[in-house]
């Protein structure tokens, strides 16, 4: 850490000198960002968090397309991808994450967007666009964005509508065969009413390659959303805004992207003969290929999202406001892998002629996934989940000279109802003799209601120091409703991977059916001072405590006696400091912190099996510095530099080995001590680098414009269990992008280019022996793509 925080001051005053040299060539200053990362307008200097403001220019310079897209803007921002989903999808920060694949657990990040606080980030669509600014906020955010959010949280504001009229159109092309088409149009409705409308069309190939014909390539998208957005000014004092959302999406999902032999049973090369459709040699080829899968399983991930805002604001006098936000959100996905990732099938196999040693449309392989069964509650195999939940805000707002206070309360009535099965046929699993078919199909029924409370206080002591103080109170409470069949059938009769199942003569034939309710209540809050070094400087220090309330295992391993996890605790100290150097034409900010947590919600798989079970995960300690910087190096070149430096490890916490670990490499009793670990999705060092650059063309109707940026990180794990041959390689991506835009700023052409150098790396990586062997998730950002977009403004 020392070499660190060395290299960061030479960087600072390098910078500085430097643009002391180039103060005397520029005119212009960097623009005010203004942020609501305390539910009130503040320029983003003088808030005192460690928080990044990503503007709209910034998200449409560096090509924002996904939530995911944000790990290679923000130093302090992490993403993975679970085996459930998109409801299984990751958000780190600080080190911090709910290191899930599985559904139940809360994020560890909490995502608002427009006010509302999001049960699951991955409701967000950025395809919707019209984003004003993101704020990467890190650290414990509990007094004023509730739960969810020891790591940190994303506030995610959209514009609104306003008077003026505007439109316009924007259409981009990929050579990965992406045709996109986005539209937009505001103005006044009448005098008191005004109106905004944006939709978006996607369609795009599949960018992993499927050798079975039948299923096509994997990986695709095509998406259909719109917003509206209404605002009424009722009077002079009051208004409402009325937002709606609809997102339709169907992709050809994640498949899973095998890169490593199954180890659980003799024989791995039956992998290589099944990829290869019978030919190892090929098969080899299949598996050094990340963009290439031989499933004859369909994969997919299609959902819909919903949403409806209902915004009031009522200025009540000159101090005091009244803000109601009420919002209903609906979602639902259905969601299927091949398991098995390979074109192994049943055939046409039963109990009087299937035994060990058949091998057929199989290829030896030790397990196959199957589509379905007659006792499937889905009626074919997979996941599907739905969830609905209603929210209601209502905060009082004051504000004076010298004191400003938000105070309110917030509900929350959060219903989701899933159903899972996942049929495996086995070889042969001693001691039983013959090849079975087994599965865990479930349904859920899970409800949780939320209330809060909450103030925080600001108070300007004198011209120069600032005291700020904030605490909510949360209170949750659960009911899971939880019905599983479990069986090992010996007796059952496929065609085409489609099996109808005996159960009388089933070795195992269980049937679990309980209620189970849950509680859990806890406080959040932050203490600190800000002091104004100078006009154009402060620092500030802060101690803020974060919850996650009630996690649920709603997973197969569901029993009575582990329905509920136990909340997490996060307790956060932070130094900081934020500077506007050479008359504005550069800014520095930067934090320094300390944070312990106890029981963060995550997910273990199970050795040995395709099993899953959420998990809280003892105490982790993570301390770092996080530096952001922008410089307008001349009038037309504005540079930014975003670094993160994160030391974290657990402290207390005890896992079960990864598949193959030894005693010499720690495994015990078949447990591994992780303390002094690193969690997954953590990496020591990031940072991010980016140069904006206009370029007027005095003799044309028209401007250049250019960027280019670069993210690197440092290795991490990738895996709970930290399993060696999981952990994802330092990697660097650079994107590129240029254009010409028309001096009235009507029309813009451009061409971008993401991952030009095609620099290969995985969002997360799992094993899942003894049927699927090592699988990687390879997202299309892992190999250089480019692309023609043009936008036209009435």
């Amino acid at each position: 850490m020392r070499k660190t925080i060395l290299a960061l001051c030479i960087a600072g005053v390098s910078a500085t000198a430097a643009a002391q040299e180039a103060q005397r060539v520029r005119s212009n200053t960097i623009e005010e960002v203004i942020v609501t990362a305390q539910k009130r307008a503040q320029s983003v200097s003088e808030v005192p968090l460690s928080i990044q403001a990503l503007t709209s220019d910034k998200l449409e310079s560096e090509r924002f397309e996904s939530l995911a897209d944000l790990k290679l803007i923000s130093p302090s921002f992490t993403f993975s991808n679970g085996t459930a989903g998109n409801f299984s999808n990751s958000i780190s920060m600080r080190g911090l994450g709910s290191f899930s694949t599985e559904g139940g657990v809360q994020p560890s990040v909490s995502t608002v967007v427009d006010g509302v606080a999001l049960a699951r980030s991955t409701e967000f669509s950025s395809d919707l666009g019209d984003i004003e600014r993101i704020e990467v906020i890190a650290g414990p955010q509990g007094t004023l964005f509730g739960r969810n959010s020891i790591g940190g949280a994303l506030n995610i504001v959209r514009k609104g509508p306003s008077e003026e009229f505007a439109a316009e159109i924007e259409v981009a092309a990929t050579d990965d065969n992406e045709l996109s088409t986005k539209a937009m149009i505001n103005g006044a409705l009448s005098d008191r009413v005004q109106g905004r409308l944006n939709v978006f069309f996607k369609d795009r190939d599949g960018h992993i390659k499927n050798l079975d014909a039948r299923q096509g390539d994997a990986g695709g998208e095509e998406s259909r959303g719109l917003m509206v957005k209404l605002n009424f000014d009722l009077s002079d004092n009051l208004s409402v805004l009325l937002s709606g959302d609809f997102v339709d999406t169907k992709t050809g999902g994640n498949p899973l992207v095998t890169f490593g032999l199954d180890t659980l049973y003799p024989g791995a090369q039956a992998r290589l003969v099944a990829l290869g459709n019978g030919d190892a040699a090929k098969g080899q080829q299949v598996l050094d290929d990340p963009f290439t899968v031989n499933a004859n399983t369909e994969h997919f991930l299609d959902y819909t999202q919903k949403g409806l805002v209902a915004d009031v604001t009522w200025q009540l006098n000159e101090e005091w406001t009244l803000k109601s936000i009420s919002a209903l959100r609906l979602s639902d996905q259905t969601f299927n892998q091949d398991i098995d990732s390979s074109p192994a099938s049943m055939g046409n196999l039963d109990s009087t002629t299937a035994t060990a040693l058949v091998g057929g449309s199989t290829f030896g392989m030790f397990g196959v996934y199957l589509d379905g069964t007659n006792l499937s509650p889905l009626g074919d195999s997979g996941i599907l989940n739905e969830l609905e939940y209603f929210t209601q805000e209502l905060r009082f707002e004051y504000q004076a000279s010298d004191l400003s206070v938000v105070t309110g309360l917030y509900l929350q009535d959060y219903q989701e109802d899933g159903k899972t099965d996942v049929p495996l046929w086995i070889r042969g699993a001693p001691p039983l003799p013959t090849p079975i078919i087994q599965s865990d199909p479930y349904t859920n029924d899970y409800s949780q209601q939320s209330w809060a409370v909450f103030s925080d206080v600001t108070w300007d002591l004198n011209d120069v120091v600032q005291l700020f103080a904030g605490v909510r109170w949360t209170d949750e409470e659960a009911t899971l409703k939880h019905q599983q069949l479990s069986y090992v059938a010996r007796d059952f009769s496929c065609t085409n991977n489609v099996c109808d199942i005996d159960l009388t003569t089933a070795y195992v034939n269980n049937t679990i059916d309980f209620t189970s309710d849950g509680h859990s209540a806890d406080w959040s809050g932050r203490v600190g001072a800000k002091w104004d070094v100078s006009e154009d400087s402060n620092v500030y220090a802060s101690y803020s405590r974060g919850f996650i309330g009630i996690g649920v295992n709603y997973t197969r391993s569901s029993t009575p006696t582990n329905t509920y996890l136990d909340p997490s605790i996060a307790d956060s100290f932070e130094i900081g400091f934020k500077s506007d150097l050479l008359d504005r034409t550069a800014q520095v900010h930067g934090a320094i912190y300390y944070m312990e947590v106890d029981d963060i919600q995550s997910t273990k798989r199970i050795p040995g099996s395709t099993l899953t079970a959420p998990v809280n995960v003892g105490k982790i300690r993570s301390q770092g510095i996080e530096l952001n910087t922008s410089w307008l190096a001349t009038d037309l070149l504005m540079l930014t530099l975003g670094v993160a430096y994160t030391d974290v490890e657990f402290q207390e916490f005890d896992m079960d080995c990864y598949v193959g670990q030894t005693v010499a490499q720690g495994c015990v009793n078949g447990e591994q001590d992780l303390s002094g670990e690193r969690p997954p999705q953590a990496p020591e060092l990031k940072y991010t680098l980016s140069a904006n650059y206009d370029q007027p063309l005095a003799d044309l109707p028209f401007n250049a414009f250019g960027n280019v940026s670069y993210v690197w990180q440092s290795e991490t794990a990738t895996d709970l269990a930290r399993d060696p041959r999981l952990e994802q390689d330092e990697y660097g991506l650079l994107n590129v992008s240029m254009g010409i835009r028309d001096k009235q700023e009507r029309y813009e052409i451009s061409i971008f280019g993401k991952n030009v150098t095609d620099e290969y790396y995985a969002l997360s990586k799992g094993q899942a022996d003894p049927v699927g062997g090592y699988f990687q998730f390879t997202s299309r950002g892992a190999q250089a793509y480019w692309g023609l977009a043009a936008k036209y403004s009435f």
